[in-house]
């Protein structure tokens, strides 16, 4: 039987730093522009500030995440190189592995293709779990699947995350002797999206639907605080994209 632990209510963030209280629409908002100024069109850079906004809300990490992705990443990188396979599971995709996936740029889209049907698969390199980046585009796909959405990691720890249709969250570690389809990568530095009809057996911290609704709702009230230093950091790159008055 999976082994779950509920969620506590705080976030991971750094006490001691400087803080400021933020509403939940300016965050989403100078996401959304700091991706326009990297080449994200407008629906993407939508879902990606999205992405930056969950894992603010119950996390504390999404500005973070953001801010150093900010640094060096692009969304104009061409053509993405995968291989698809046929397996008697279902389907499997198999991205190079030279190619480098982030969870703002590709995160949506890997999510997506896995969670096709229960035996598709996405295998791809390596995507963090700390960052809690791709916790809102698993819990989407699961929800309109149907089924669970898994993200597993290779290595000693098993990390993984998985969302369910009724809106459970799940992150900690897999089992690792577990069969199909909760397997994991076969390559070490792979990151392995899939679909089945059961969460994966292990040790979980677990969120439900009703508990992330209350702390949006109290936060939608009195406000985020955020890490002052980064958010006049993505200001300052949020400023470069202009929208024209009307």
């Amino acid at each position: 039987m999976t082994l779950i632990t509920e969620k506590g209510p705080g976030m991971d963030v750094n006490d001691t730093a400087p803080t400021m209280r933020l509403a939940m629409r300016e965050v989403r908002e100078c996401a959304y522009r700091a991706l326009m100024t990297k080449g994200a069109s407008n629906a993407e850079a939508q879902a990606a500030a999205r992405q930056v906004l969950f894992a603010e809300l119950h996390h504390g990490t999404g500005l973070h995440s953001l801010a150093a992705w900010l640094h060096d990443g692009t969304w104009l990188l061409g053509a993405f190189p995968y291989t698809r396979i046929d397996t008697p599971e279902g389907k499997s995709y198999r991205v190079d592995p030279a190619a480098p996936c982030h969870a703002l740029v590709h995160g949506v889209l890997l999510v997506d293709v896995a969670s096709t049907g229960v035996g598709s698969e996405v295998l791809c390199s390596p995507l963090r779990h700390d960052t809690h980046l791709l916790d809102e585009a698993l819990l989407n796909a699961a929800i309109s699947s149907g089924h669970t959405v898994v993200h597993r990691s290779a290595g000693p720890e098993n990390r993984t995350t998985f969302a369910t249709p009724a809106g459970d969250l799940g992150s900690g570690s897999s089992a690792a002797d577990q069969g199909a389809p909760h397997t994991p990568p076969q390559d070490p530095g792979n990151s392995r999206f899939y679909t089945a009809n059961e969460p994966p057996q292990g040790e979980f911290t677990l969120s439900t639907e009703a508990q992330r609704t209350e702390r949006r709702l109290a936060l939608a009230h009195g406000g985020i605080l955020v890490d002052a230093a980064i958010w006049s950091e993505l200001r300052a790159i949020a400023a470069g994209y202009l929208v024209p008055d009307a």
